[in-house]
């Protein structure tokens, strides 16, 4: 009897600490459990349920309606980005939120870091449900050398997540070396009362 509930703890804190460790990793960090828990509600009760001020912690990206960026960077992924939510302009709603890093005169930086951000949600998420008959996906995207050096070109990645979301990576090159990579987490189905 001792022996078997032994091994049946043993079984729980093995499995335990499994799901544990998955969990984490899938979310990459706390900052992407939280938001995921605040889709499909309103910016008002956003921003309250995050302790988010307008203007002081958070504000209107680049002049973008329905899209506000945190004043400092975030980590996600152990890289520091600037995160953003989307909010739909019809309902403000928030559906989605994204990670965004711009590069100047640094395309290898960019490349670099979609490499590395690519296995991190490969290991998250399990293999890309980005259509295969793509041909500017993050998968077949040809080694840095190769890349185009005078015109703009842009690579992407999705997966599917738990929860209702979509994960997309995406890498998009401006003529020259300049570059920017956008991780963004979204619904891809609206509910039926969305619009309510």
């Amino acid at each position: 009897m001792i022996k078997k509930l032994g091994f049946m703890l043993i079984i729980v804190l093995v499995v335990s600490s499994f799901t544990a460790c998955g969990s984490d990793y899938i979310m990459g960090n706390k900052d992407v459990k939280d938001l995921i828990e605040n889709i499909g509600l309103k910016k008002e009760e956003v921003f309250n349920n995050l302790k988010l001020e307008e203007g002081k912690d958070i504000e209107e990206f680049d002049g973008k309606a329905g899209i506000y960026a945190f004043k400092e960077e975030r980590t996600v992924y152990g890289q520091s980005l600037k995160l953003a939510l989307t909010f739909d302009i019809n309902n403000d709603k928030m559906y989605g939120f994204m990670y965004i890093k711009g590069f100047k005169d640094q395309k290898k930086d960019a490349y670099d870091l979609t490499q590395k951000l690519q296995k991190d949600l490969n290991k998250a998420y399990g293999e890309p449900a980005t259509y295969p008959e793509l041909t500017n996906t993050i998968s077949k995207m040809p080694n840095y050398e190769d890349l185009p050096e005078k015109e703009s070109a842009d690579f992407l990645e999705t997966w599917k997540a738990d929860d209702g979301l979509d994960v997309e990576l995406r890498m998009t090159i401006q003529e020259g070396q300049n570059a920017s990579v956008t991780l963004t987490y979204k619904i891809n189905t609206l509910p039926e009362d969305w619009n309510k």
